[in-house]
């Protein structure tokens, strides 16, 4: 199946990083520019700075599908067409690079993922994949003997699979330490795992009442916490924890983009930042250059900032991080949970559970009121919203709000999102195209997933999710968001594509496929993955297709996907990405 080259993004982006700051030329070259003639030179200055050629590529250009050849000058895209045509643009001063037949197309826009959290997890936390309860026990203690009694041991991902034993998940971390507070962020990046230490620093007990949209797990015998902390209730807590240092920000965004530029994403959308997020993307940015586009979702009322006063004077100073490649006009707000926690909206109630009863609707994170006034007054400042809403009840909402905001302001043209839009009512699946909203839909939650079904929950014919081929024939803009590191093992968008067209597990872990009837074909699927995705991002004059004029921004596959077998498109790797004319990734 599919390999990971494991930091080998993070050095070549560090690579990327030396180079960007080099300011002279090597004596060679030197030499050359002394010897060119006056002509030369005149000339050269309208001739091709790159031009990469004997290629396969696929343009995402409707009226030029195919081309053979490209040039770049400036970071834009001087010439594509025939390896003739575009050689006319080659000048002594040109680079030829020569791609040996491989195909080469416009670079991934990932409009989902948490690179913060991807960071902080691989080089400051106790990491784990998901596996059985005596391996993540085993895990957890060898990080114990590394922390000083008395600290945080922090990190992830388990799964709610691992509870089967009459233990609480509190007592099964209070084995492996009662001298250090344990939280461990779950699978799916919304629920806490913590021990009895952390319940006492974070001063919960049988009496401490739930936060708004959140669950606080407690044994219905006794009312005693569980050591599980449900949507928002993982998030209060979590502020207690001591914050990163900016300088470790700085690094695990580092590391992080390299992984992305690695698997070809030349535009990304982190979807929760709070003011040191932003600051260290904009250390980066100043320090060293961004080698990918980044577009930066603000917090909006979230459980995450210490109050929403600082969340709105971030909002007001936003420009002040702005640049070429740092985009701040997004906002973030979270609306739900998610449905395999019972914490997502629903329309209609969920199946009868032994901890939520018969008549449990779950909840939504932001009164409905209040949601419709911030929605209506962000489209006014020109910010796109997202909202994450994962069931057909707070999907409504969200609508309701975009569509609120439409009435008041006019159409505004950007394009809000629903992000996770997994359960939608079929009532609700046209207003997509009405209102111009994109559905942004995570790949491992649309094919099978050992415990990752939504049947026991709500229903078979409700747990039909993930509506991509009707909202596509509807008219709908569908995008994609890996939602990196929660769930997803990387940050590799090539499963993701396989399995959009598959609905099958890319990984071979779980057989079948989820409500195949909704898979899209392998053109619809990489249009989706690249010219939807710049739309999401506001540049879609610029990027997601390769075009004259626009920015140089593609990459260059080991394999054509249209010429493989569907299950070989999860093993792609790339080989070269290219984001404004820079190689900033190499194999």
């Amino acid at each position: 199946m599919k390999t990971t080259a494991k930091n080998t993004g993070f050095a070549c982006y560090l690579l990327f990083c030396l180079l960007a700051c080099s300011n002279g030329t090597d004596g060679e070259q030197a030499a050359n520019d002394a010897t060119m003639t006056d002509e030369a030179v005149t000339a050269d200055a309208a001739s091709a700075d790159q031009i990469f050629t004997n290629a396969r590529i696929y343009t995402l250009n409707s009226s030029q599908p195919w081309a053979e050849s490209i040039a770049v000058k400036d970071g834009r895209i001087l010439a594509v067409g025939t390896a003739a045509e575009v050689d006319t643009h080659r000048g002594n001063m040109s680079e030829l690079v020569d791609v040996e037949g491989r195909m080469l197309m416009p670079g991934i826009h990932d409009m989902h993922n948490h690179p913060t959290e991807a960071g902080i997890r691989e080089l400051y936390e106790c990491g784990f994949p998901l596996a059985s309860l005596e391996e993540v026990i085993t895990i957890i203690t060898e990080c114990r003997e590394n922390t000083p009694a008395g600290e945080w041991i922090r990190g992830g991902q388990w799964s709610e699979a691992l509870f089967t034993t009459d233990q609480s998940p509190r007592s099964i971390l209070d084995e492996i330490s009662t001298q250090h507070p344990i939280y461990m962020m779950d699978w799916t990046v919304h629920n806490a795992w913590v021990n009895s230490a952390a319940l006492e620093r974070f001063g919960i007990d049988a009496d401490t009442p739930d936060p708004g949209g959140g669950i606080i797990g407690r044994d219905p015998a006794n009312g005693e916490a569980t050591g599980i902390l449900y949507a928002n209730a993982a998030y209060v807590y979590r502020r207690q924890l001591p914050a990163y240092t900016q300088e470790q920000l700085v690094r695990a965004l580092t590391w992080s983009i390299g992984e992305l530029i690695g698997f070809g994403v030349t535009s990304f959308k982190d979807a929760i930042v709070t003011e040191d997020t932003l600051k260290a993307y904009h250390t980066i940015d100043q320090e060293r250059g961004l080698p990918a586009r980044v577009k930066a979702s603000l917090t909006w009322k979230s459980a995450w900032a210490e109050s929403n006063e600082k969340e709105i004077e971030l909002m007001e100073s936003r420009g002040e991080y702005s640049s070429e490649m740092l985009d701040t006009e997004f906002a973030k707000i979270m609306l739900d949970g998610i449905p395999l926690t019972y914490t997502s909206a629903l329309l209609e109630p969920y199946l009868p559970s032994e901890g939520f009863g018969d008549n449990h609707y779950g909840a939504m994170m932001l009164d409905y009121d209040e949601l419709i006034q911030d929605v209506v007054e962000l489209d006014r400042q020109g910010i796109t919203v997202k909202i994450h809403a994962t069931g057909d009840r707070s999907v409504r909402s969200a609508l309701d709000a975009f569509e609120a905001a439409r009435a008041a302001n006019g159409d505004s043209g950007l394009v809000h999102e629903v992000s996770h839009a997994a359960m939608i009512h079929p009532d609700d699946l046209p207003r997509f195209k009405a209102l111009n909203v994109a559905a942004e839909m995570c790949p491992i939650l649309w094919y099978p997933w050992p415990d990752g079904g939504y049947t026991e929950m709500v229903g078979e014919e409700r747990a039909k999710a993930w509506a991509i081929r009707t909202l596509t024939e509807l008219g709908g803009l569908v995008i994609y968001g890996s939602d990196w590191p929660a769930v997803v093992p990387d940050a590799n968008p090539w499963p993701g594509i396989e399995a959009m067209v598959t609905r099958a597990n890319p990984y071979g872990l779980s057989p079948g496929a989820d409500w195949p009837e909704q898979a899209v074909d392998l053109e619809t699927a990489v249009q989706i993955f690249t010219l939807n995705g710049a739309t999401a991002a506001k540049t879609p004059e610029l990027t997601g297709s390769l075009e004259v004029g626009k920015a140089a921004d593609f990459i260059v596959l080991d394999r054509n996907i249209f010429e493989v077998p569907i299950e070989e498109v999860s093993d792609t790797q790339v080989m070269i990405t290219v984001v404004n004319g820079n190689r900033v990734y190499e194999r």
